[in-house]
């Protein structure tokens, strides 16, 4: 299986949302607190994404508020691991960062960030990132504004992006807060068919949930979240002007899991994977909740390394079906392939053995005990 852990956790931190009309956008009321701007000029029938870094002092904060253009594929704002702003790429090419640039060839081969602070799926539209009194979260140094457009149309598109913060001082908090950024890139719709990617993540803390919201290109019909086995707490079948749950006291308890799932139809004569443009499809489920887990926030295992959600498959393959198909697998696609086709009474191991594949330099030395479990299921 040629897919290296760092490429695969990596997805794990993106978000998105997709719109195709094309009006003006009202010039947003300035907030209270940090805003920040990006505004770009996007060529007639095309696909770009602009960026720009900013540093900031560290602070808490507590909602955000976005504006846009539509149009736009995401917009986002990531907390980075740098200490000034880069001025060039991670393989080192250089680029003018002094403003707004060009990063149409993906944010996530490019730069690193450590986690979503805060954007949006709907311009305009309720916040995402909303903590109730005596909660918020930290950010602070140089963060990344990220803001992905199509344009259909046959004109050029003035695109324009706010995103603003109110803030607090540390002193006015109780609770550390983090913002859920859980994307499942196991994605794999037929031709002309429909599909489900599903995805259960561990919860290592008693937790509070504020808010939530999912994403999905196009082809999304239908969205759920649930705690454990419980009735949904989110359910919804839309892929844009997508809803935000609000939660006063939704509690999930250590040792629980988080539940969500993505379904689609693809009416395409082609199948459909992950991937970052409107061509692809997505599953990402995202919102706010307290106390903080960076473990919690990205579906991570014990040690915070690597996934530790489990993949429901959707189909009849015994569990070491789906390991000799894993260790053909040439990339992500492939690996959708084989992990959807396994059964969902085989999940657990099945998943357990992808893992240890993943950070596993020898996968038979170092995989044992998972490669074991695996071939009794």
């Amino acid at each position: 299986m040629r897919l290296t852990i760092a490429s695969f956790t990596a997805l794990a931190l993106v978000v998105g949302a997709c719109t195709d009309d094309m009006a003006p956008m009202a010039e947003p009321e300035p907030e209270p607190g940090l805003a920040i701007r990006i505004t770009a000029t996007i060529p007639p029938g095309s696909e770009a994404e602009y960026c720009k870094f900013v540093t900031v002092p560290e602070t808490w904060v507590t909602k955000d508020y976005i504006e846009y253009t539509p149009g736009s594929h995401h917009a986002g704002v990531m907390q980075t691991p740098y200490t000034s702003i880069p001025t060039q790429k991670e393989d080192g090419t250089p680029v003018d960062t002094s403003g707004v640039f060009d990063c149409s060839e993906g944010v996530l081969s490019s730069w690193r960030f450590t986690k979503i602070v805060g954007g949006s799926v709907n311009a305009g539209a309720a916040s995402i990132l909303a903590f109730p009194d005596g909660v918020g979260m930290r950010i602070g140094g140089v963060l990344l504004m990220n803001a992905h457009y199509r344009n259909g149309s046959d004109a050029p598109l003035v695109a324009d992006v706010q995103i603003s913060f109110d803030t607090t001082t540390a002193d006015q908090i109780v609770y550390e807060g983090d913002l859920l950024g859980i994307y499942n890139p196991l994605i794999a719709v037929p031709a002309r068919g429909t599909a489900r990617a599903r995805m259960r993540c561990p919860i290592y803390r008693d937790i509070t949930i504020a808010t939530t919201q999912s994403h999905m290109h196009e082809r999304g019909v239908g969205f759920r979240a649930s705690i454990n086995d419980q009735a949904p707490y989110y359910v919804h079948d839309r892929w844009q002007d997508v809803p935000v749950g609000y939660y006063e006291s939704l509690h999930a308890k250590a040792g629980s899991v988080l539940d969500f799932s993505c379904d689609y139809r693809n009416t395409e004569d082609r199948r459909v994977y992950m991937g970052l443009r409107t061509t692809d499809e997505m599953c990402v489920v995202t919102g706010t909740y307290y106390p903080a887990d960076p473990r919690i926030s990205s579906c991570l295992d014990e040690t915070g390394k690597v996934f530790g959600g489990d993949w429901i498959g959707e189909g009849t393959a015994t569990c070491q079906q789906t390991m000799d198909c894993l260790a053909q697998a040439q990339g992500l696609s492939a690996t959708a392939d084989c992990m959807l086709a396994a059964s969902p009474a085989v999940s657990h191991e099945s998943s357990e053995v992808f893992r240890c594949f993943l950070r596993a330099q020898e996968p038979e030395l170092e995989c044992g005990l998972q490669i074991q479990a695996c071939a009794a299921r």
